[in-house]
């Protein structure tokens, strides 16, 4: 057997000669066949010199290439004390490569064993099921201060999944675990469900993010089942960050499954190309990351994950904005449209997270129009359209979209029956609003399982890309949820049951 001599260059092994197989004299003559060597990853950030795209760089602002590599990811954690992958100036646009989930293995083929050991290795304690592309560092950035992110382009993979976990998704207990693999048409923007069921495809990032605060990295990681009547449902009294050891460094790495105040994983869909997300800062540089991929994601993502894919492209520009500057933009995300300014409000508990919906959006709105408290709630009120961005996050999502254009009739309540559009499901509940969406959940479901027919099992997948879930105008005593699917998913009409 023939051994190599090691040598060490620019932080890589480089193997002087081949480990080789040795072969038996008998006076033949054979090539050795080298053994495959283990992989050898570059370490510290890449080259920034090599990452700036000269052609579209001008003298007031860059173009950077991020590409997804071992050293530009992170799977499953944020970590603040990571170097920065990319350094830029506000103004500069990134074209960011990202990764499916579980540091790139949750692709085609995967089964569902293998994602569940993956995602439950104890020797990670913590970690989230994302792989992150980033940090990037925005020169400047003060704590206080805004980040905004405007999407130009996406370009996604050809394909996507969707895992709904055991013991994970609003109806775990009712319907089985299982993966399934989507092939994306990105001309039509089309995934093709069954041979007569159609999704349009809307992608957007799950996760865009900033490093959370100082204080909030050092809370203890807490889980749900940790609160009680002393304690309550509230991100602000929780933590989702560990010390992470050995390989990863020592640092604070920070759970990347629940959104929060520093945004992360929000999974609202309104986040795509030419939306912008303004992002309160909490540490120095803001550390942006991404990840999370979504190719389309009904309102609730109901089953755990949404149409997960990788980005070839997530082009974004990054503008740095001084609190003083924009006073409307609190201590939350908003995310503005071209027709729209989008609040959201977020918890532990469903009916928390509109409470603290309801708080921000009449903030902002004061903020914003220069108005007083109630004549910012009448605007709210007038205007309301706010849908259930996800509920399978541990913290849950709510949302509101506000019209640029408030000088319009009021909203609608929302439908109660079935549409020219829509297949509709109601529910009401006198105290608990996650129970009115578990209600309108099962009942669309039910509904779309007899007019497409498919099995209920089919209708849950289907329901976490194409479910839109709506809750009504606020009034005491009660909470209502819609949820709507649209009925142009259907191609061959004379399938209609309904």
């Amino acid at each position: 057997m023939k051994y190599p001599k090691l040598a060490l260059l620019g932080g890589l092994i480089i193997l002087a000669s081949p480990i080789t197989h040795a072969f038996p004299d008998d006076g033949y003559s054979r090539p050795y066949q080298p053994i495959t060597p283990a992989p050898v990853f570059i370490q510290g950030p890449p080259d920034q010199a090599n990452m700036l795209v000269r052609q579209l760089s001008n003298s007031k602002n860059n173009t950077y290439i991020l590409p997804a590599i071992p050293s530009t990811t992170n799977w499953g954690y944020f970590d603040a004390g990571a170097p920065p992958a990319l350094s830029i100036k506000s103004g500069d646009t990134v074209m960011i490569e990202t990764l499916p989930a579980g540091g790139g293995q949750v692709a085609p083929g995967i089964t569902e064993a293998q994602i569940d050991s993956i995602n439950n290795d104890p020797m990670f304690p913590g970690r989230g099921p994302h792989t992150l592309t980033g940090p990037i560092f925005v020169e400047g950035a003060k704590k206080g201060d805004v980040v905004a992110v405007h999407i130009n382009k996406i370009r996604m993979r050809s394909y996507a999944t969707n895992n709904s976990a055991a013991k994970a998704g609003l109806f775990y207990d009712q319907f089985p675990p299982k993966v399934d693999t989507y092939y994306l048409d990105n001309e039509k923007m089309e995934m093709q469900f069954e041979s007569n069921i159609v999704v349009p495809l809307s992608p957007f990032p799950g996760i865009l993010a900033v490093a959370r605060s100082k204080e909030e990295q050092l809370l203890p990681y807490t889980t749900i089942t940790s609160f009680n009547e002393k304690n309550p449902p509230s991100p602000q009294h929780s933590g989702w960050c560990v010390k992470m050891s050995g390989s990863l460094g020592g640092t604070i790495g920070c759970d990347s499954k629940q959104p929060g105040a520093y945004g992360g994983n929000l999974d609202l869909r309104e986040m795509t190309v030419g939306s912008t997300t303004y992002l309160p800062v909490f540490v120095d540089g803001a550390y942006i990351w991404t990840g999370d991929s979504h190719a389309a994601q009904g309102n609730g993502e109901v089953d755990l994950d949404a149409l997960e894919t990788a980005f070839s492209e997530l082009n974004v520009t990054v503008t740095l904005i001084k609190k003083e500057d924009r006073p409307e933009f609190g201590v939350w995300p908003i995310v503005e449209t071209p027709n729209a300014w989008i609040t959201i409000g977020y918890d532990l508990n469903l009916n928390q997270a509109l409470s603290n919906l309801k708080e921000e959006t009449v903030r902002f709105i004061q903020s914003s129009r220069k108005v007083t408290k109630p004549e910012a709630e009448a605007i709210m009120l007038n205007n309301w359209n706010c849908p259930i961005s996800e509920v399978v996050n541990e913290v849950l999502g709510t949302y509101c979209i506000i019209p640029k254009n408030i000088n319009t009739k009021k909203s609608g309540d929302i439908p109660k029956e079935d549409n020219a559009q829509f297949w509709v499901s109601y529910a009401s509940d006198p105290s608990d609003l996650m129970a009115a969406m578990k209600s309108a959940s099962m009942q669309s479901i039910v509904k779309m399982s007899k007019n497409l027919s498919i099995t209920e099992d089919r209708a849950y997948r289907l329901a976490t890309f194409v479910m839109d879930c709506r809750i009504g105008r606020p009034q005491q005593g009660i909470y209502e949820v819609s949820c709507m699917v649209p009925k142009s998913i259907l191609r061959n009409k004379t399938k209609n049951k309904s």
